[in-house]
């Protein structure tokens, strides 16, 4: 029966304080009592320790400072954050605000940007007055963009190149003193600057495919732009700055032979020789575009060459339909025949023309293609476009021969015996000295 003195730890009830630091000792230490009562020293090193003596003691809080996050120390030498400062958050209505305001803004300045810039195109609202800008011959895009600026004709500079680059126009203004409105957009004032609407008197002059730079001089002698002999002087001595120009002696009236370009111009009336000559020019080596050039370095021949070849197809072809077929017959010659004479009537009479004689296969000349082989020593006349795309873009056949026929077109031949028999037959249209 149990004794009701003994309480739920096995000690009689109202236990001394020593009876509880020997029970809590048991607990500790897996239920082994150590000697000696409380404060006394343990017998072993393994002994009961106080809890401020254990090594290994560390306190166990659970999860009470799950809700504070970890805490990072600070390194040292960085300051440590102000406790009252804290990371903001900005919501999502005001970011998209923000997002907006910013493309509104961005959208005003382009468009600003662009209504200034079409304003300068197009000349919205450039006032109704009357100004005055003056061309020379020395001028080029740069100085012709700063002169039309200073008057108000235009505000962007660089705007007004690009436009002339992009329209291909920058090379076609023509010297002058002009009057022109301030609302003129850029397509009008490139037209009325390159139209010779200066206060000169001018005259238009139609130069034909083939005519030499005698033929030229003369006539425009004839309409009273400049006198024969002054254009002869310029062209021979004259230093125009053209790439396709590099390399060529002076001295000679013909050296321009082969650039002065076929086409219909608007002259001034006494004008000086190197305005007149550097029109011819300046349309010439626009029309030597980036595809003619690419074709002219694919040929395998140098530009005057080509330009040699196409004054010979020039000179020799009566049609369109004839260019390529003469181009054929002198690649063939050049490559294929074991005669290295070309032999090409019109070589000769341009070296005749020049030595001021008649025409004679027989002719001392370097432009007698029947004593001397390979191609003249230069251009025999002014070809066009077409001549020129013949020789660039040549038509594969095997005539070797050709020659007039009575009804002024030619006949072509791949062989010297019929060749031959057409020149007995009475279709055939001798050449006449």
């Amino acid at each position: 029966m149990a004794d009701d003195r003994i309480g739920p730890q096995g000690y009689e009830e109202d236990p001394s304080l020593d009876d509880l630091l020997r029970a809590a000792d048991e607990e500790l230490n897996g239920g082994e009592t150590q000697e000696g009562g409380y404060g006394e020293e343990p017998q072993q090193e393994t002994g009961w320790k106080t809890p401020a003596a254990q090594d290994d003691f560390e306190p166990d809080f659970g999860n009470a400072f799950d809700d504070y996050g970890d805490y990072e120390q600070p390194q040292p030498g960085e300051p440590e954050p102000p406790k009252h400062l804290k990371r903001m958050r900005f919501p999502v209505f005001l970011k998209v605000l923000i997002y907006l305001c910013v493309v509104a803004v961005l959208g005003i300045v382009l468009a600003t940007v662009g209504w200034r810039l079409a304003d300068d195109v197009l000349a919205l609202t450039r006032p109704d007055e009357d100004v005055v800008v003056s061309i020379e011959e020395s001028d080029d895009l740069d100085s012709i963009s700063a002169k039309l600026k200073d008057v108000g004709a235009i505000e962007y500079e660089w705007l007004f190149k690009l436009y002339c680059k992009v329209t291909k126009s920058e090379n076609y203004f023509d010297p002058g003193v002009y009057t022109i409105n301030l609302t003129y957009d850029y397509h009008a004032l490139v037209n009325y600057l390159m139209a010779t609407q200066g206060d000169r008197e001018s005259v238009t002059v139609m130069i034909i495919e083939g005519a030499d730079c005698y033929d030229i001089f003369d006539l425009l002698e004839e309409n009273g732009v400049c006198s024969r002999k002054a254009l002869e002087q310029a062209a021979a001595n004259y230093e125009f700055d053209y790439d396709f120009l590099k390399g060529l002696p002076y001295g000679e009236t013909n050296r321009l032979e082969g650039y002065l370009f076929p086409d219909t111009y608007e002259f001034y009336l006494n004008d000086e020789p190197e305005n007149v000559i550097n029109k011819f020019l300046r349309n010439f080596d626009n029309k030597m575009d980036e595809d003619v050039m690419a074709a002219v370095e694919a040929s395998g021949y140098s530009l005057y060459e080509i330009i040699t070849m196409a004054s010979i197809v020039e000179g020799e072809a009566a049609n369109d339909e004839e260019r390529p077929n003469v181009a054929s017959v002198m690649f063939n010659r050049l490559n294929n025949w074991d005669n290295p004479l070309l032999g090409m009537d019109s070589t000769v009479f341009y070296g005749a023309m020049l030595e001021g004689t008649s025409f004679s296969v027989e002719l001392d000349s370097p432009y007698n293609t029947y004593l001397y082989p390979g191609l003249p020593e230069g251009p025999i006349n002014n070809p066009g476009m077409n001549s020129i795309r013949a020789v660039l873009y040549p038509k594969e056949t095997d005539y070797y021969y050709f020659a007039t026929a009575t009804d002024g077109l030619n006949r072509f031949f791949a062989d010297n015996d019929s060749f031959t028999a057409f020149l007995n037959s009475d279709e055939y249209e001798p050449i006449t000295p």
